[in-house]
């Protein structure tokens, strides 16, 4: 039998060539982005392998998604169909994106993954001037956010809800560019864990890399990108707003 300090020696330099491997792909697939390190790369490629596994999501329009070495800000526009729409936008996109959520979601249990994924919390009750202004911050020294402009995850789904008008203002203060994305066919499922857990064939299709600058209008921006979404997906704009969702204890529960 070997000694106890060689089975150690072996262990050590185990764990030391699992944490270069680790940091190695880390590096090797990190987005390259803003605040992008080795372990944002290596949950970019789980989130891509996963995906790629469990929902195999069909792409179409890459061809508007910036590359990596771009430079600049950027907003990632969409519409909400199921929890795990930020995961196959995600999958798709070589740089962090920082999400927008509401508050009143973002429950204690999870306050670890909320702060890991930078999360911008939003309150649907009234005007948030402080997570815009986070966002306008953001996008000006060159990050990507992302944003659910219906507000929550639209039941049923195959139609286009009002847009809140706070994307058109953040839009107006940094004249960043907009990555306008239709998502269908993730899970309807009732939380989290279920969406997860489930099977589905997505399409993610990137309509158009849109360009606002000069523009001052925020109403007439978000009516844009509604009708704009609306006419490539061909599913109607319904104009009954979502109604904003009551706190739940479920930490894996829906919007």
């Amino acid at each position: 039998m070997m000694p106890m300090a060689v089975w150690l020696l072996i262990a050590a330099a185990s764990w030391a060539v699992v944490v270069w491997m680790c940091w190695f792909f880390g590096a090797r697939w990190s987005s390259r982005g803003p605040g992008a390190n080795p372990i944002t790369g290596l949950l970019w490629l789980s989130v891509r392998v996963f995906c790629h596994l469990r929902h195999k999501p069909t792409y179409r329009g890459l061809q508007h998604v910036p590359d990596t070495n771009r430079t600049g800000g950027l907003i990632v526009v969409a519409n909400h169909t199921g929890p795990i729409d930020p995961l196959v936008i995600q999958a798709a996109c070589r740089f962090e994106i920082r999400w927008m959520m509401a508050e009143e979601m973002m429950i204690d249990q999870l306050d670890w993954l909320w702060r890991r994924q930078r999360m911008i919390p939003v309150a649907r009750a009234g005007s948030d001037m402080a997570a815009a202004r986070e966002a306008i911050r953001h996008v000006r020294s060159g990050g990507v956010i992302g944003i659910f402009p219906e507000g929550g995850i639209v039941r049923p789904s195959g139609q286009i809800r009002p847009f809140h008008q706070g994307v058109g203002l953040v839009i107006v203060k940094t004249e960043a560019p907009v990555l306008l994305a239709w998502v269908r066919g993730t899970p309807e499922a009732t939380g989290m864990m279920a969406a997860l857990k489930s099977r589905s064939r997505p399409l993610v299709d990137f309509i158009d890399l849109l360009e606002f600058t000069g523009q001052r209008d925020p109403r007439g921006i978000t009516s844009r990108l509604r009708s704009r979404l609306s006419e490539a997906s061909g599913w109607p704009q319904c104009q009954e707003p979502l109604t904003p969702p009551r706190p739940k204890s479920d930490p894996f529960a829906l919007s």
